[in-house]
Order: C-alpha cells, then sequence, then structure tokens
C-alpha cells in the first residue's frame, strides 16, 4: 500500500512511525507546515514532505488516501469543503479511500460510497456504528472465562500525551525480550500500526463501549495467546466531554476504555507542561479501580530538553514511581518493561 495521508495530526505521527506501509506524501493546508520535512518535525530517520497543495500531493505514486483529523477537522465548514472535493478528487485519480472521520461517516458519507463504486475505488471507515457487535459474543466469553493475560492500559492526562508512540515502543521493546504482545487500538489509525483489533467507542452506544473494549481483549487473548495485551487509551479522564468545537468525547471514551480493558497495571501519559494532571487522575484511578500505575510516561515533544528532563526528575522525585520520555531518556524503557514482566 502506498498512502497520502491527509491532515498532519497525531494519528498521522503514528503512522509515520510504525506504520509498514509506504507513506509518499501527506498534505495538510496549514500554512505552517508547507514544505517541512517529517524528519525535523518528528524526529525521525524518514523523509516525507509536507505540501498544502493538494494536486501536488497527488503527483504522488499513491494507491490509497487516508484522511485523518477525527474530529477536530470536521466543525469548520470550509475545511469539510475542501475535505469533500480532495476525496472526489483522488478517487477520480483511482485512489481508494481510508477515512477516520468521527463525525462524517455511514450515511454522511453515501455520496462517497457510490462515487467510489463509480469510480471502481474502495471507500472504507474505522467509524463503524454497528462495529461493537464483534465483540460482544468475545465479551461474553471473557465473563464466562475470565482473562488470564495481564493487561496493560496506556492512560493519558489528555490528548496528544504521548499513548501510542508509548505503547508501540513498549510493545517493540517487549518483543525484543521473546514476548508475544496483542494490541487493542482505539484510534482510527490502530490497524495501519500493527493493532491486533480497532476499536472506536465514541461511535458506539454507550452501553455498548466498554463491553467492545472488553470482548476486543478477550478475542486477541483466544487467537493471539499473547504473554501480554496492551490498550492504548484516549483523551483524559478529566478532559471536558463538552468540547463541541473539536468534536471530542473527552473523559466519556476515556473511562469507557479504562474500565472497559479492566487492567492489571497502568501506564499513564502527559505532556511535559501538563504535569500537574498526574496527581487528579493518580487519585481518580485508585478510588475507581484501584490498580496500580508503575510509570509516568512525559511526552517532551515541542519543550525545552532541559526543561522536559527536570520536569521528568521532579515528577519521579515527587511520586517515586519510574518516570521516563521514550525519546530523551529511552535507557530508562528497559525498566519499564522490567515492571511489566515482574
Amino acid at each position: 500500500m502506498k498512502i497520502i495521508i491527509h491532515h498532519f495530526d497525531q494519528n498521522a505521527h503514528a503512522m509515520i512511525r510504525f506504520s509498514n506501509h509506504e507513506i509518499v506524501a501527506i498534505y495538510d493546508e496549514r500554512l505552517e507546515f508547507n514544505g517541512k520535512n517529517v524528519r525535523e518535525l518528528l524526529n525521525i530517520n524518514k523523509d516525507i514532505l509536507i505540501t498544502n497543495n493538494f494536486d501536488e500531493a497527488l503527483k504522488n505514486k499513491a494507491d490509497t488516501l487516508v484522511t485523518t483529523g477525527e474530529g477536530l477537522y470536521f466543525t469548520d465548514s470550509e475545511k469539510v469543503q475542501g475535505w469533500k472535493k480532495n476525496i472526489e478528487k483522488a478517487m477520480q485519480h483511482k485512489l481508494n479511500i481510508y477515512n477516520m472521520s468521527k463525525i462524517f461517516y455511514g450515511d454522511k458519507t453515501k455520496k462517497f460510497k457510490e462515487l467510489a463504486k463509480e469510480n471502481n475505488v474502495k471507500f472504507e471507515e474505522a467509524s463503524e456504528t454497528f462495529g461493537f457487535e464483534k465483540f460482544l459474543d468475545f465479551a461474553m466469553r471473557g465473563i464466562e472465562k475470565p482473562i488470564k493475560t495481564p493487561v496493560i492500559n496506556f492512560t493519558g492526562t489528555s490528548m496528544n500525551s504521548g499513548k501510542i508512540t508509548a505503547m508501540f515502543i513498549t510493545k517493540q521493546k517487549l518483543e525484543e525480550r521473546g514476548k508475544k504482545v496483542g494490541i487493542v487500538g482505539t484510534e482510527p489509525s490502530s490497524l495501519f500500526i500493527g493493532a491486533d483489533e480497532q476499536v472506536i467507542p465514541e461511535v458506539y452506544p454507550t452501553m455498548k463501549a466498554a463491553a467492545s473494549i472488553f470482548g476486543a481483549i478477550k478475542k486477541v487473548e483466544i487467537e493471539k495467546k499473547p504473554d501480554y495485551i496492551l490498550v492504548g487509551n484516549q483523551t483524559g479522564l478529566r478532559v471536558s466531554a463538552l468540547d463541541i468545537k473539536e468534536a471530542r468525547a473527552g473523559a466519556i471514551v476515556a473511562w469507557e476504555i479504562l474500565l472497559g480493558s479492566n487492567p492489571d497495571k497502568i501506564v499513564l501519559c502527559s505532556k511535559w507542561n501538563n504535569t500537574t494532571e498526574i496527581n487528579p487522575h493518580m487519585e481518580l484511578i485508585k478510588n475507581s479501580i484501584n490498580k496500580k500505575v508503575i510509570a509516568f510516561i512525559i511526552n517532551g515533544n515541542k519543550g525545552n530538553k532541559e526543561e522536559v528532563l527536570k520536569t521528568i526528575e521532579e515528577t519521579e522525585n515527587n511520586f517515586n514511581i519510574l518516570t521516563l520520555d521514550v525519546f530523551l531518556t529511552s535507557e530508562k524503557i528497559d525498566k519499564l518493561v522490567d515492571m511489566i514482566i515482574k
């Protein structure tokens, strides 16, 4: 698969870091990204240019357009119109479409599906209103025969706290030690970056969301028989559920994932400049499911190196819990893996 990514957000970052598919171009209408290389933006050993000219992106030999942006992109009518036109243009160029939107899906994308048939291409969506159905039987099996595989949940204090990156780097390190690792992803990019199951709880009925997470974990346990199962959470446990402008479910979805995963251990992730949220999250976890937080991951992206390192040291001293940035203090990742295995 050769992919053009539409919108440079956290799902795009994850795909660039972890996908085995070839990403040939990235489109983003924002001027601050135009002409930038992901090598400098993500400090990664890959060269992919970002352009704000969609026609330029289409000149690359791609077979698939992946539109990210989730919800945040879709509350601005001008951006929505541009998004729709670009999808239509991509299909006319015979590209398959994978739509990650949590707002425009189902009946709202009926015309796209018709156009895809006309152009003999695929139009697929991460958001499936009845996606929960494939997990409910496994959830019942999990009740009848409890999950034995250790489950580790990567919870954040906010969005963009580094949960996906931390989880997949931890997966790599566990595999280096000969461990078999299952992944349940809750981001719409999950299947592109190696997750065994993808659950998008925001678009499920509330009474089905937690059960779907639980069922997905049981499904992975039965079908993959891993040594460990890692589950990625979303946003934060105290994030506003009324973030209408960015169209996010906030704390509601974070709690659905946390409760549904019923984890044995938790890794709590936080932006380097948002660590004041760590203590309230620790209290919430203690007073709700009372499970152990074994480490803090600090996302130092866009932070001053010295300030981030100081934050890591102070946080570790204050809580007496392993604290690290997976890039700045990568030598500590082995300690995290030790605590998972222990």
